[in-house]
């Protein structure tokens, strides 16, 4: 593997963990090299509430990873999402410094640092800062305005903030595993890196991952994101309303679930039953497919109604040509897409992650988008970054200002 970089992507998730190990050889191509997961012990809500027991699932993950790979990986990039990730605009307005009022990298990285200067609780930690576009001197839309003339930048972003104690938790576990965490990447974002094209997110989509103990949405408008958040609701809690309800265990009811669930009632014919296994060696009964839904629908269609109150609180709903995008383990109950569409009115479809060179068909699946997000996100920062060697782009990519390389897309 004499030339190449090797990458790891660790997706710490409520019900599974997973981890994915990958090489970029010299011209920037990415292969997956292995790809493992395992039951997550330790996790709710997306959160660690049991350190060692987190720690021992990690250890396991990736010691598989490692051995299909045939490689040792010393540095982690890993994701982060749930109810606490809270996305705020901001805006950053500077005067351009140089005498011929020619906007340099130097004056973008000062209004961004003018965007990023208010007052975050001590609690809060920023995970990001993307850029939607800028101004210069009033004239709006601009996405790189390198070299042109103006008085006055202004750039308009979104910080991505985290819970610190959160964040903190997962990084103290993933270092006790023996993992330096290189990089801590917004799931959504993730998300959106293999499965939106650069043409969906100009014309405006809504992405969403249904996790088993967490949702998160991302919404991009004109090739940015102009929203993030999520829920701390999931598949699982569909998996407990029907145990309550039915008076199943927890294993029976999420069986009834994958087997039989739907979560859009009108969609559910009234004479189709279902059948329902019971415990103790009782026969198994027969119910109303349609009673099930009854069940399942209102949970989903809360989660939706969350999402859509919260974006609906800083954005109108129109101008979004490419509709609902739905990954995630959720994505896959049936009538789920039938439901986003009619809560969000808007069309709605599943969403697979992109053919990655060396990734088995079976993997491309909405399960397995934000770990191979995390690493395609990390393939596309290191060709970002290579030095082509052409004076101009060399001179660019030099001085004080040489973080903010591929900032028209993420920051920081």
């Amino acid at each position: 593997m004499a030339g190449e970089k090797m990458l790891m992507g660790l997706d710490i998730g409520s019900s599974r963990t997973r981890a994915v190990i990958g090489s970029v050889n010299r011209e920037g191509q990415l292969m997956v090299d292995s790809i493992c997961e395992h039951p997550s012990e330790g996790v709710r809500s997306g959160s660690i509430v049991n350190i060692e027991q987190t720690l021992k699932t990690i250890q396991t993950v990736i010691n598989e990873a490692e051995l299909q790979a045939g490689a040792e990986i010393s540095d982690v990039i890993v994701g982060i999402g749930g109810g606490h990730i809270i996305g705020i605009p901001s805006t950053g307005v500077v005067g351009i410094s140089s005498p011929e009022q020619e906007i340099k990298r130097g004056d973008i990285f000062r209004s961004l640092e003018v965007a990023r200067a208010f007052e975050l609780p001590q609690d809060r930690e920023i995970l990001h800062t993307l850029v939607q576009d800028f101004q210069i001197d009033g004239q709006s839309g601009i996405k790189d305005p390198i070299d042109m003339l103006g008085h006055r930048l202004e750039s308009r972003v979104l910080i991505v903030t985290a819970s610190s104690a959160i964040s903190q938790n997962q990084r103290k576990c993933i270092q006790r595993s023996g993992l330096n965490v290189a990089r801590v990447v917004l799931q959504s974002l993730a998300d959106a890196e293999v499965v939106l094209s650069t043409e969906e997110k100009e014309m405006g989509t809504i992405l969403i991952n249904i996790g088993s103990g967490t949702t998160d949405m991302i919404a991009y408008r004109n090739g940015a994101p102009i929203f993030t958040g999520g829920v701390n609701l999931g598949g699982d809690d569909v998996t407990n309303d029907i145990a309550y309800i039915l008076n199943k265990t927890r294993a029976v009811a999420e069986q009834i679930k994958r087997e039989s669930g739907h979560s859009y009632v009108p969609s559910v014919s009234n004479e189709e039953m279902i059948i329902i296994p019971q415990v103790g060696g009782m026969p198994a009964i027969k119910m109303p497919k349609r009673e099930l839904s009854r069940i399942i629908e209102p949970r989903m269609a809360e989660i939706f109604s969350l999402l859509l109150d919260a974006f609906s609180k800083e954005h109108e709903g129109s101008g979004f040509g490419g509709g609902i995008v739905l990954v995630g383990g959720g994505a896959l109950l049936s009538g789920v897409t039938d439901l986003a569409g009619e809560v969000f009115r808007m069309p709605a479809r599943l969403g697979f992650p992109e053919a990655i060179g060396g990734l088995d068909r079976s993997y491309i699946n909405p399960h397995y988008t934000t770990v191979l997000g995390l690493l395609k996100s990390e393939a596309r920062r290191l060709r970002e970054n290579q030095p082509t060697g052409k004076v101009g782009r060399k001179a660019r990519t030099q001085g004080p200002a040489s973080k903010l390389r591929g900032f028209f897309r993420t920051l920081f």
